[in-house]
């Protein structure tokens, strides 16, 4: 019977294996929902997925462009809907869709190129992701994402986007675990259109600790006190997010926050294929979530944006070309989301 059970886990496995190794499979997940989506994919949980909706709007005052004396502003938009397919406590199957722009109000030119600021830029995609719990506590699963990121968004197969991860859980004790993945992007940070290997370990010794450290991720959720909440995350080459929230009465809960982000997108006339339009920034925020009632949730916060600029090029190491640097100032946001 051990023998037998055994055989099978070892089928499942290579079918698995196979299924999701041709198909290509998971994105990284963006910063702003990093984490929850970490917990949610690699974690030891199948089944109990909720749908969900969610909104948020985020707008920046009129900020100087350095060296050309231009207004810029920035107004950010990001739409997600999420919702299970199939589930059970042996495996699940989801699917998900995503909007996000950046609506651009500026007369400022790109200078190495002396093109027009692109009105607005586009960040669209669907994906799907699939997990399942093998006999033998193993948890194989995997997903693909496909869109579109670009001025132009679906003008060609040159502005298409696929993101992608095959990726395999090995319990090891209660809830502590090994992380095996194996992901592909191409628009990444760092080593664009290469598969990726990474290794990584989830250490839970209680409720109230959680790390998951690998190569070249890490995630800490740390909880001191009842209500009080720290955590770190780190996504290669500069992706942080650090922050601390404490509910403070009932539906309310505070929070403040750093991120380090970025973002890109292939724009339609640029000059060589391999070339995308990236936006770093830095920022601290402050803000209060209010659960409104059973799922929903309202969030309102503001802070201060630093270290902002565009450029246009194959990686990091282009950022002087087709450079815009944009002034620090301060910004506001307004979120609702809602799982049911």
């Amino acid at each position: 019977m051990q023998q037998l059970r055994l055989r099978r886990d070892q089928q499942n496995l290579s079918l698995l294996v196979i299924l999701f190794g041709i198909a290509f499979m998971i994105l990284f997940p963006r910063p702003a929902h990093a984490q929850g989506d970490w917990l949610r994919w690699f974690g030891p949980k199948i089944g109990g997925m909720k749908s969900a909706v969610s909104y948020k709007v985020t707008g920046y005052g009129n900020n100087d462009v350095s060296d050309q004396h231009r207004d810029f502003r920035l107004t950010e938009h990001s739409g997600t809907v999420f919702s299970p397919i199939r589930q059970d406590d042996r495996s699940e199957w989801s699917a998900a869709a995503n909007v996000r722009a950046h609506d651009v109000k500026t007369d400022a030119v790109l200078p190495t190129t002396g093109e027009t600021f692109p009105g607005t830029l586009w960040d669209m995609r669907v994906g799907t992701l699939y997990r399942q719990k093998l006999d033998n506590g193993w948890i194989g699963g995997g997903s693909v994402s496909i869109g579109s990121a670009s001025d132009k968004p679906f003008a060609g197969s040159k502005e298409t986007e696929l993101q992608a991860t095959v990726f395999t859980r090995i319990p090891d004790g209660d809830k502590n675990a090994w992380l095996f993945l194996l992901t592909y992007s191409n628009n990444r940070e760092f080593m664009n259109n290469i598969p990726f290997p990474s290794l990584g370990y989830w250490f839970e010794p209680n409720d109230r600790y959680r790390l998951i450290l690998g190569i070249p991720f890490a995630m800490l959720e740390v909880k001191p006190a009842n209500g009080l909440t720290l955590d770190f995350f780190y996504l290669p080459v500069r992706t942080v997010h650090a922050g601390v929230s404490y509910r403070i009465a009932g539906p309310f809960r505070v929070y403040t926050a750093f991120d380090w982000r970025h973002e890109s997108w292939f724009r339609r006339d640029r000059a060589d294929d391999d070339y995308r339009l990236f936006y770093y920034e830095k920022r601290g925020t402050a803000g209060i979530q209010w659960d409104l009632f059973k799922g929903m949730t309202l969030d309102l916060s503001g802070g201060y944006s630093f270290d902002r600029f565009y450029f246009e090029g194959k990686d990091y190491g282009d950022r002087a070309r087709n450079r815009l640097d944009v002034n620090d100032g301060p910004f506001v946001s307004i979120s609702a989301s809602y799982r049911f």
